[in-house]
């Protein structure tokens, strides 16, 4: 197993990494906002922006003018404020404010020097009137018409200077997530290749430590996985082994039965021995026939193959091969059909031998004497009421212990409790599951509240 397998690599943290794409936002904001003033700077020095009080100063040297005028005009006024003219009653006169704006001109005349909109005042007052001028103490552009069609230049700076920052932030969120997926990518190739199973490669290494953390975890979690593949890995084979062993030992037995069972026939046998002695011989063929699967399937895996099947002859042929079981342990069968399928769609050769196994350990857990209930019968389930076949054996043993109904399907399991038999492998229930899912169907083991034995229920689709 390989560890240590990532080169040791000078490493810094990620909020250090981070750091440095904030410090250059700072940098960059700092930069705008010290370009903006500049720029303003340069506006106001160059004469192109009026600075803010511009507009007040222009009111206080227009004061003396408007004063001593003996009719107040519109050329008096400064470029930058307005004006209204009131009678001592209040009434206006003349003027350029909005009808908005007289009320807060008035205030003005009382005394208020500004009102809530921003804007400030300046009261002229003459023999019989006031002239009162208003005006903004805001940086405002020279030209009239740059005035009329912009907004103000602290404005106009304002929202340049922040779609800059704005724009700024984007980059710089698109510089450290586009780096960062770069610091990522060793991350990412190890667990898609993790996830596939290879196993064999070296995960490079990052220069930032939480990254790099990470990595050598998954180096340690791909080498646990690849010394825990190979031992399933050989474990697996070594169960194959075992099965073909095992597979291989029973042709010698049983070609010696067969071929005992045919020199019996040279023996003058009564009819009742001439029967036995068929279904010693008809059932040793089958058992080859079974090995030679089990070999297969051992080798190469097992190919389905599915073909119709006439329900009424299977049971047939399965009932006199349950019989010729029970008949050794004087076990009675008791049949139950309720199938409305005449016929269905299955590998006949694999079924019979799933429910083989299944009966085959009923019958070795039944004590001698008991009975075997040999159930079928078709049910429709799901939303596509599709149609289901159940074969259910049942019985009359110890039933299964609590262990066994956890993992008796599993290959090689042999339960030390209530099922124990020392001719038991440990293959019987977990061929029947197999052929059971390569129907598409399910293998169910329960314990029968009525015979307190053990029922074995295979499902398949018709």
């Amino acid at each position: 197993m390989r560890t240590g397998s990532i080169e040791d690599k000078r490493t810094v943290p990620l909020s250090l990494f981070y750091l440095k794409y904030f410090a250059f936002l700072f940098l960059g904001i700092l930069a705008v906002v010290a370009s903006a003033l500049f720029i303003f700077e340069m506006l106001v020095l160059n004469d192109a922006v009026y600075p803010a009080n511009h507009a007040e100063q222009q009111a206080k040297e227009a004061a003396g003018r408007i004063a001593d005028a003996q009719e107040v005009s519109g050329e008096l006024i400064p470029d930058l404020c307005q004006y209204v003219v009131f009678d001592e009653n209040g009434e206006v006169k003349d003027g350029d404010i909005e009808k908005a704006g007289l009320e807060d001109a008035w205030n003005a005349v009382q005394g208020q020097q500004s009102d809530a909109r921003g804007y400030f005042y300046s009261v002229v007052e003459r023999d019989t009137e006031y002239c009162v001028l208003r005006y903004a103490i805001i940086p405002q552009f020279r030209s009239p018409v740059l005035r009329r069609y912009l907004p103000g230049p602290q404005n106009l700076l304002l929202a340049a200077g922040l779609f800059l920052i704005l724009l700024l932030v984007v980059i710089t969120a698109l510089c450290f997530g586009h780096t960062l997926r770069k610091k990522m990518t060793a991350l990412i190739s190890a667990a898609e290749k993790i996830r596939n199973q290879e196993l064999e490669f070296d995960i490079s290494a990052s220069d930032v430590r939480e990254i790099a953390a990470v990595l050598r975890a998954m180096d340690d979690m791909r080498a646990a996985l690849k010394s825990s593949l190979e031992s399933q890995w050989n474990a697996e084979r070594r169960k194959k082994e075992q099965i073909l062993a095992l597979a291989h030992d029973l042709k010698t037995p049983l070609t010696l039965i067969r071929g005992n069972a045919e020199l019996l026939y040279d023996t003058g046998l009564t009819k009742e021995q001439e029967e036995c002695v068929d279904l010693i011989e008809k059932n040793s063929l089958r058992m080859q026939d079974y090995v030679q699967t089990l070999m297969e399937v051992t080798k190469d895996g097992y190919e389905l193959r599915l073909q119709k099947i006439d329900t009424a002859s299977f049971l047939q042929e399965i009932g006199e091969q349950l019989k010729g079981l029970c008949v050794v342990k004087k076990i009675s069968l008791q049949e139950n059909f309720e199938c409305r399928e005449t016929s269905f769609s299955a590998d006949r050769e694999l079924l019979t031998r799933a429910l083989m196994n299944i009966a085959s350990n009923a019958v070795e857990y039944t004590p001698e004497g008991g009975k075997i209930f040999w159930e079928v019968k078709s049910v429709a389930e799901d939303m596509e009421n599709r149609a289901f076949l159940l074969f259910s054996v049942t019985d009359t043993g110890k039933g299964f212990s609590a262990n066994a109904l956890k993992h008796a399907v599993e290959q090689f399991y042999m339960d030390d409790g209530s099922r124990h038999a020392n001719a038991h492998y440990g293959i019987g229930l977990f061929m029947a599951n197999l052929a059971a899912k390569q129907h598409g169907g399910q293998l169910f083991l329960e314990n029968s509240s009525e015979t307190g034995g053990a029922r074995v229920t295979m499902k398949i689709p018709c």
